[in-house]
């Protein structure tokens, strides 16, 4: 389930990226959620927004948003105490984020939109943070909050997108080295994922 929807989150992208061709979409300069704003062609910060395939990225979302949650809470089953909980807490945060970015574009009125990807940024990152199965895993949700901090601070207005991707690849990756790592090692991966709660357990 990991490995699917990662893999889908990318390619769902690419496919409502590569359908909006005037000014081509700049993976660098534009954010991702640019993809899930539908005509009519309107400007933002200087980004032109018309995206053809907008119901694409949006639905790319919520299937993220889902698979991620389901995800969440299987392996929340093999967890203890406080992480447990937690790891189901930032699933269902990033889940409710990107319902809200899918439901509310970057340029409907109102706030709901940055609530949504702030949840959906944060809440996934803090899940991969919470969940990982090898402790070399944290690497990639620290650089992905590290990449949100950077968004508007660093290069604003030229390279926005790139760190927007850095914050939320960085959850996808997880997820696809996560469901490989499960694929790979079945039950005996998941009954370590309680290594931390036991460090004479684990393997690395």
């Amino acid at each position: 389930m990991a490995v699917v929807t990662g893999v889908q989150y990318l390619v769902l992208e690419a496919v409502a990226a590569s359908a909006w061709r005037d000014p081509p979409y700049d993976y660098v300069f534009n954010y991702i959620s640019d993809l899930g704003v539908p005509g009519p062609r309107s400007d933002s910060g200087g980004r032109v927004l018309d995206s053809p395939l907008a119901a694409v990225m949006n639905t790319a979302f919520v299937v993220q948003g889902i698979g991620l949650l389901v995800v969440a809470l299987v392996l929340a089953a093999h967890l203890h105490g406080l992480r447990r909980y937690l790891v189901v807490v930032f699933a269902v945060c990033h889940f409710l984020g990107n319902v809200l970015v899918a439901l509310f574009h970057s340029t409907t009125p109102g706030a709901y939109h940055v609530v949504g990807a702030v949840l959906a940024i944060v809440g996934g990152n803090l899940l991969a943070l919470t969940a990982s199965t090898r402790r070399w895993l944290v690497v990639l949700p620290v650089l992905g909050l590290v990449s949100a901090l950077l968004i508007g601070r660093v290069g604003a207005g030229v390279v926005d997108g790139l760190w927007e991707r850095g914050s939320v690849y960085s959850i996808t990756a997880w997820e696809l080295v996560c469901g490989v790592l499960l694929l790979w090692q079945g039950s005996r991966c998941v009954e370590r994922l309680g290594a931390w709660e036991n460090p004479t357990r684990y393997e690395p």
